[in-house]
C-alpha cells in the first residue's frame, strides 16, 4: 500500500508542475522538478533572470541581477506581476534577498551542500521557452576552495535568464544560487551564504549596500566604455575602471573587466584584479584561465607554469590550457610541463599534435611583447 501512495504523490507532483507552467518536459527526478515551483522571473538592472523562493514573501537573487537598483519585478507563471524590494546588505558576494509582498505560499527548498559525486541540475528561467525550466544535469568541476566567497564550479547545463536561479542537488535540496558561467563552466554561490547574507542584513546596512550596488553599475559601465574606446587608453580611466571593479568583490565583473584590460595590453592593472581574483576563489577555472593567459601575455612564463599546473588538474584536456601550458613550458624553463602538454595533445587532440610536435622539437624564440593600444 505505501508504494501506491508514493507512486500517487510523485504523480500529482509532476502533473501540479506540469499544469502551473513552471515544467516543460522535465526528464530529471521528480523531486527536481517539482522544485521549480519554487523558481520565479524577475526583472531589473539586468533585464531577464531568476529569483529562488527562500521563506513567506522572501527570495533570493544574484546581486548583479539588481546593482544599485532597489526594486525587481517579480513574474509569477500565472502572469501575475509583483514588486519586489531589496533588503539592504553589506555582504560582499553576489547575492541579494527581497520581500515580495503578495508572493504566494510556494515550497521552500532544503538546503543542501553539493559534493563531487552530486549529480547537480539548474533550475531558472529560460528566455526561448518563456518559462522555468529543469535542465540536463551536470556535476561539480572541483570542490570548493575553502575561502568566504568562493563559489561552486559545475558543468551543470545553464543558460542566459538562469542567474539568480537554483542548483540542485537529485534529492531536491538547493546547493546554489546560479551566479554566471559559459562554455561549460559555469558558477554558483553556495545555499549556506543565504544565512549569511540574511545575518549582514538590515536597515542599518542601506548605505553600505548602496555603495556595492553603485560599484556594480560603474564597474559595468567603464568595462564597455573601454571595450567600445579606440586608441590607448588613458592611464586615469584604467586606475579608475581597475580601482571600481576591484570594490565590487565580484570575481566575474573584476575577471570581464581584466580581460578587456589584458586585449588593450593594460596588462599590470589587468594582472592586479585577477590576482585578487584568484585570492578570492583559487579553485575558479575562468579566473586560473584568465590569469595563465594574461601572464603569457605579459611574458611572464614562469608565474604563469603553477597557475597552469593548478588549471590542467581541473580541465586536464582543455585545448587554450594544452596550448599554453606547452609553450610556457619551453619557454618558462619547466620541461615536465611541456612534456605533460605534448603528451596530452596527442592523446586527446590527434589533428594538434603535428603542429604541437614540430614547436616541442624545435620552438621558437620566446615573442615579443606588442606595445599597448
Amino acid at each position: 500500500m505505501r508504494s501506491h501512495v508514493v507512486l500517487i504523490s510523485v504523480f500529482l507532483v509532476a502533473f501540479v508542475v506540469a499544469a502551473s507552467g513552471h515544467a516543460q518536459s522535465c526528464a530529471a527526478p521528480p523531486v527536481v522538478c517539482a522544485a521549480a515551483q519554487s523558481v520565479v522571473k524577475i526583472s531589473s538592472y539586468e533585464p531577464t533572470g531568476s529569483a529562488v523562493v527562500i521563506g513567506p514573501e522572501r527570495i533570493v537573487t544574484n546581486r548583479h541581477m539588481l546593482a544599485d537598483n532597489t526594486v525587481a519585478e517579480v513574474m509569477l507563471s500565472d502572469g501575475r506581476k509583483l514588486k519586489g524590494t531589496v533588503i539592504a546588505t553589506d555582504y560582499p558576494g553576489d547575492l541579494v534577498t527581497l520581500m515580495v509582498p503578495g508572493l504566494p505560499e510556494l515550497p521552500i527548498l532544503p538546503v543542501g551542500q553539493a559534493g563531487l559525486q552530486s549529480t547537480l541540475y539548474v533550475i531558472g528561467f529560460d528566455v526561448g521557452r518563456d518559462a522555468v525550466r529543469v535542465y540536463a544535469p551536470g556535476a561539480l568541476l572541483v570542490e570548493k576552495a575553502d575561502t568566504s566567497l568562493a563559489r561552486l564550479h559545475h558543468d551543470a547545463r545553464s543558460l542566459p535568464g538562469n542567474s539568480g536561479g537554483a542548483l540542485l542537488d537529485a534529492e531536491g535540496r538547493l546547493v546554489g544560487i546560479v551566479a554566471s558561467g559559459g562554455e561549460g563552466r559555469n558558477e554558483a554561490i553556495p545555499a549556506a551564504d543565504i544565512d549569511v547574507v540574511i545575518n549582514a542584513s538590515g536597515p542599518d546596512k542601506m548605505a553600505a549596500s548602496a555603495d556595492i550596488g553603485r560599484a556594480y553599475v560603474r564597474c559595468v559601465e567603464f568595462t564597455d566604455d573601454m571595450r567600445n574606446a579606440r586608441g590607448t587608453l588613458a592611464n586615469d580611466n584604467v586606475i579608475l575602471t581597475k580601482d571600481t571593479c576591484l570594490a565590487t568583490q565580484n570575481r566575474q565583473l573584476m575577471d570581464v573587466a581584466a580581460t578587456e584590460l589584458g586585449m588593450r595590453r593594460k596588462l599590470d592593472p589587468a594582472l592586479e584584479l585577477l590576482r585578487a581574483s584568484y585570492t578570492q576563489d583559487p579553485n575558479a577555472p575562468n579566473t586560473l584561465i584568465s590569469l595563465a593567459v594574461t601572464l603569457h601575455l605579459a611574458q611572464r612564463f614562469e608565474e604563469e607554469v603553477p597557475i597552469l599546473y593548478r588549471a590542467l588538474e581541473i580541465l586536464p584536456t582543455a585545448p587554450q590550457l594544452l596550448r599554453l601550458a606547452l609553450q610556457a613550458g619551453i619557454w618558462g624553463g619547466d620541461q615536465a610541463l611541456a612534456d605533460l602538454a605534448m603528451q596530452r595533445i596527442q592523446d586527446v587532440m590527434p589533428q594538434m599534435a603535428p603542429a604541437a610536435r614540430r614547436f616541442y622539437d624545435n620552438p621558437p624564440p620566446k615573442p615579443r611583447m606588442r606595445p599597448p593600444g
